[in-house]
C-alpha cells in the first residue's frame, strides 16, 4: 500500500499567517512535484470542457484538481486540497488556484491571474490569503482580478463542485 504524504499541518490547526500559508503552498506544490517525478500514484482528477462560444470563439477550460482521501477503505471521502482552473475568454487567458486544508476544506489562499486589459502583454495578478477568521491579506500587481468576497465564492463554489463530483465518481466505482 503507497501512502501519500500531504503537506503538513501546523501543530495547532490551520495556518494564521501569510507566511504560514506561503509554507503550505509550497510543501504542497513540493508533494505534487513528487507525484509526477517519481510515478507516484496520484490522487488527481483533471478534467478538460472545449466548446464554441458566440461571439469569441473557442474555449477551452482545464481544471486540475488533487485531493485526498479520508474515512475508511470502503466508504472513502475524497477531499479536493488543490485546484487549478485554466481557461480563456477570446483571445484573453485566465488562470487560477485554490489551496484548501485537506482536513477541514476550508480556503487558505487563491492566486487569480489574467492577461490585463489595459495594459497588452502583461499579466494582472491577485492574491488572497484566508485564516480561520477570513481574509487575512491582499496582494495586487495591476488590477484586481476579483474582490476577496467574489474570490472566496468562486473557490468554495469550485470546492464543492469537485468534492461532489469526486464522491460522485467513487459511488459509480463501487458498483
Amino acid at each position: 500500500m503507497l501512502v501519500l504524504a500531504l503537506p503538513s499541518l501546523p501543530q495547532d490547526g490551520l495556518p494564521t499567517t501569510v507566511k504560514e500559508i506561503r509554507q503550505r503552498y509550497a510543501d504542497t506544490q513540493q508533494s505534487i512535484a513528487m507525484m509526477h517525478e517519481e510515478e507516484h500514484f496520484r490522487s488527481e482528477i483533471v478534467t478538460t470542457i472545449q466548446r464554441n462560444m458566440p461571439g469569441s470563439g473557442i474555449r477551452k477550460e482545464t481544471v486540475t484538481c488533487y485531493f485526498a482521501e479520508f474515512g475508511e477503505d470502503l466508504d472513502p471521502d475524497y477531499r479536493p486540497y488543490f485546484v487549478t482552473r485554466k481557461y480563456n475568454v477570446a483571445a484573453l487567458k485566465f488562470y487560477e488556484e485554490y489551496l484548501f486544508d485537506a482536513e477541514t476544506g476550508k480556503l487558505l489562499f487563491v492566486f487569480l491571474q489574467a492577461d490585463s486589459i489595459e495594459n497588452a502583454g502583461t499579466k494582472d495578478e491577485t492574491r488572497y490569503y484566508f485564516g480561520p477568521q477570513g481574509l487575512i491579506s491582499e496582494n495586487l500587481k495591476g488590477e484586481c482580478c476579483a474582490t476577496a468576497e467574489e474570490a472566496a465564492k468562486m473557490a468554495n463554489e469550485c470546492y464543492q463542485a469537485i468534492k461532489a463530483s469526486l464522491n460522485g465518481f467513487r459511488n459509480l466505482v463501487d458498483y
